[in-house]
């Protein structure tokens, strides 16, 4: 069953649904045995085009609310604490220099899948019912700038195929 999601948050929901299938994409090539530069070079594409960003919007749209609404707190102590072991994993991954990185890459599949459906689960159900009506507004005005791309789609090397 699908989640009615409100209208201010449906850019980030964009976003992670483009995450959902990197992280697909990453498992594929990790099963095809593609080579770990493809799918290094993939994940920092990835995390320097669009993820990177999309935590700080979070981070800075977000956790100002943790403040107002303290039975966010947990969450949003989740979502920090995710964000920043994505960022190790994508700094190993980036900075490693070990041939084989396939676990490390498989680590950061799994992780960005999770984290994406515990904000679309559990998060943003929490902020659509908390938030009242003009901070949702004062969110969306702040989402509204996101632009929407299909990273996937324009990436040029097909490895799951």
């Amino acid at each position: 069953m699908a989640i009615h999601r409100h209208i201010a948050l449906q850019p980030l929901s964009k976003q992670h649904h483009q995450a959902l299938l990197v992280s697909l994409l990453l498992e594929k090539g990790l099963k095809k045995k593609v080579t770990v530069k493809e799918l290094r070079d993939f994940a920092i594409q990835f995390w320097e085009q669009e993820l990177a960003q999309h935590f700080d919007m979070e981070e800075k749209v977000f956790v100002p609310y943790s403040i107002l609404y303290p039975d966010l707190i947990n969450q949003f102590a989740q979502l920090k604490l995710d964000h920043k072991e994505i960022r190790l994993l994508i700094q190993k991954i980036n900075n490693d220099a070990r041939a084989d990185q396939y676990e490390t890459i498989g680590a950061f599949a799994v992780l960005l899948e999770k984290h994406i459906r515990f904000e679309e689960r559990e998060l943003f159900n929490s902020l659509q019912d908390t938030l009242s009506d003009i901070e949702l507004i004062d969110v969306l005005q702040q989402l509204e700038s996101i632009p929407e791309k299909d990273f996937c789609t324009r990436y040029p090397v097909k490895f799951w195929e």
